[in-house]
């Protein structure tokens, strides 16, 4: 599917749901007058959104299974398939039904995945499956459910793969997003497996939650390798690659542009997927949102070159600038594998431990923004009490720059704290940007301070002695306790990568 037919079917679909239910199968009948295929795909996409189901966690072969596969095959429960007794099916992948089933020549469960007709029936494919299965077979990870067989019983392909018990990170995000302290461990899990992949050249093609189980032990595992790939790399041998240029398979929510498009793919196709599923965990929604039309339309825009426009921060600092960098609509501006990527979620979860709770502690520096910005407003308000007691006009020269000066200051001030509250993400590069002027305006504003009990001193000492000691407090503050309350919150790093 190239991105102009992306664009048409989305034109469409958003055509039909403007008008109203009984008119709305005349009028696509009419705009998709000699091209039934056309007709077809939209179909699909009103009836997903009318059903209000996900229409992005479904496969590819779900979403149009009637184009695939016809009518739906009959379950294989309690049958015997060669060695295997069928117990019960436990999930739909991208490439079929999956079972659990007993293999009774070693006396295990395994998870036994029929494959659709569509790999069953074609020579060239189910050669260039054999090679792929055999290639994933021969790599085995502790992060990755471990290929056992590719099968060839009664004519149909079946492949034999670790069961795992345990539950996957969709039943997970029932009950909400994951905990902070949970989340970015979780990540790196995942990142650990991939990256392995990637390393031997592996391209999993189909990452999402269903296809991540979470062990009673805790332990998280990669399912679901049967849409894999292999490509050449330095450390790896060159294989035949299973699914051919132009055709797209996957799941729609979490497959790249170039996935979607049915172009060339590789590693950087399971960095996007990683960021939808980051996000997910991190939010416990879809990035692109659940309505049909929305995310139809949130596709169709990173096809066309453009970015997820995403705008929700996430609750660790800098995962946001990672998650950002894997879903990029261009392949080249995304990590080139998910080693890179590894590596950056590694350095983030070294910043965290560093700070206690899991989290970066910006109370404390929160706290000393509000108390600057009130203490530079009430002393703004203090000049303007005592300006009568200096020689003119200094008085009024002095609370006009104190003034101009303290509504820099506590205005760049409550802006920081506010982004600190709202888009905590962002903070370091707005931090990085907007400190310099603070720091010249408060130093300003400390200098006017005293500059003012110098001009009331005798007369009022007492005063005089208040602005003598805002004045040095004004100064140590930006000695020590600025410093010492940036250092803290994490905020001396260099400013997250985007």
């Amino acid at each position: 599917m190239t991105p102009a037919r992306w664009q048409q079917i989305n034109e469409l679909f958003h055509a039909a749901l403007e008008r109203e239910q009984p008119t709305r199968h005349v009028f696509l009948r009419t705009a998709a007058e000699g091209d039934p295929d056309l007709l077809r795909e939209v179909e699909t996409l009103l009836r997903s959104h009318e059903n209000a189901r996900g229409f992005l966690d479904e496969p590819a072969w779900g979403v149009a299974a009637e184009l695939i596969l016809g009518e739906p095959a009959a379950s294989l429960t309690g049958r015997q398939l060669g060695p295997y007794r069928v117990v019960q099916e436990i999930g739909r992948g991208g490439m079929g039904v999956v079972y659990a089933a007993e293999d009774q020549r070693l006396g295990r469960m395994v998870a036994l995945k029929a494959l659709t007709p569509e790999y069953t029936r074609d020579p060239i494919r189910r050669e260039r499956l054999a090679r792929e299965a055999r290639s994933t077979a021969a790599f085995s990870h502790p992060g990755i459910a471990t290929v056992f067989a590719l099968e060839e019983i009664d004519g149909e392909l079946y492949i034999a793969s670790e069961f795992v018990e345990g539950y996957t990170l969709r039943e997970e995000l029932q009950t909400g997003p994951l905990a902070v302290d949970r989340l970015l461990p979780s990540l790196i899990e995942i990142a650990t497996a991939l990256a392995a992949a990637h390393e031997r050249g592996i391209v999993h093609r189909d990452l999402k939650p269903e296809n991540v189980i979470r062990r009673t032990d805790g332990q998280l595992k990669v399912l679901d390798f049967g849409l894999a790939s292999t490509t050449a790399s330095s450390e790896a041998p060159s294989f035949t690659r299973l699914t051919e240029v132009g055709v797209a398979l996957g799941t729609p929510g979490y497959m790249a542009p170039e996935q979607l498009g049915g172009g060339e793919v590789d590693a950087r196709a399971d960095v996007f997927a990683f960021g939808v599923l980051a996000w997910e965990l991190a939010t416990a929604e879809h990035p692109f949102g659940r309505d049909p039309a929305a995310a139809l339309a949130r596709m169709t825009e990173l096809m066309g070159g453009g970015s997820a426009s995403l705008s929700r921060s996430l609750p660790v600092a800098g995962l946001d600038g990672v998650v950002r960098r894997c879903m990029r609509a261009a392949p080249a501006e995304r990590y080139p594998s998910a080693v890179a990527l590894l590596a950056d979620l590694r350095s983030l979860e070294r910043g965290a431990t560093r700070q206690p709770a899991g989290a970066i502690p910006l109370w404390w520096w929160q706290c000393h923004q509000l108390v600057v910005s009130a203490l530079n407003a009430s002393m703004t308000a203090a000049v303007w009490l005592i300006r009568q007691w200096m020689p003119r006009p200094y008085g009024s020269v002095i609370f006009l720059v104190a003034l101009m000066l303290a509504t820099v200051s506590v205005t760049l001030r409550l802006n920081l704290w506010f982004t600190s509250r709202v888009h905590p993400e962002m903070l370091d590069r707005h931090r990085a940007r907007l400190f310099p002027a603070v720091l010249g305006a408060d130093a300003l504003l400390g200098t006017a301070w005293l500059a003012a009990a110098g001009l009331i001193a005798g007369p009022h000492d007492a005063p005089a002695a208040l602005f003598v000691v805002v004045g040095a407090a004004t100064f140590a503050s930006l000695a020590l306790i600025e410093p010492a309350t940036t250092r803290q919150a994490g905020l001396d790093r260099p400013a997250a990568r985007n």
